[in-house]
């Protein structure tokens, strides 16, 4: 994951809050951070706040249009090492926290993907979702949600 082009799209969004769906992702964004910035530190915690995060995660999932299109076998999300094909309700607190992380970056994702639909209404969804996966900074170059000066993040 390139911890840098998620930071830079995260800030991206904070430009575009005019349109009530980014305006959405991003509050469901800052509820995650939320989550992991309280996340339990210990079992005890962790058994008391497990469902709350697996419910927050079932949501966001279930309304992520990325991941719907991964379904109809059009996108393949990327395999996050350390995570198993278990169920959330058997993850433990570490392989739950890194479900969560990940969440928020494809949270992230279809925030940037709402704001180039805008910019670009006839785009295919298919084909941004896919640039947008590849986490290249090109394409927000391309689409100008970012200027050229804001580049630190590339490679």
């Amino acid at each position: 994951m390139n911890k840098e082009f998620y930071d830079i799209c995260y800030e991206v969004l904070s430009h575009y809050l005019n349109f009530p769906d980014v305006v959405d992702t991003y509050k469901s964004i800052g509820d995650g951070n939320s989550y992991l910035k309280n996340y339990p530190q210990n079992d005890f915690d962790f058994q008391n706040k497990k469902n709350d995060i697996i419910r927050y995660i079932v949501e966001t999932r279930g309304n992520n249009f990325i991941y719907q299109c991964q379904e109809s076998n059009k996108l393949f999300l990327p395999v996050t090492p350390g995570v198993s094909n278990k169920t959330l309700i058997d993850d433990d607190r570490i392989e739950l926290r890194i479900q969560l992380e990940n969440e928020i970056s494809v949270l992230i994702l279809k925030g940037i993907h709402q704001v180039i639909k805008h910019l670009y209404p006839t785009l295919d969804n298919n084909m941004l979702s896919a640039e947008l996966l590849q986490q290249g900074g090109e394409t927000l170059l391309k689409y100008g949600v970012v200027s050229g000066g804001q580049q630190q993040w590339r490679n």
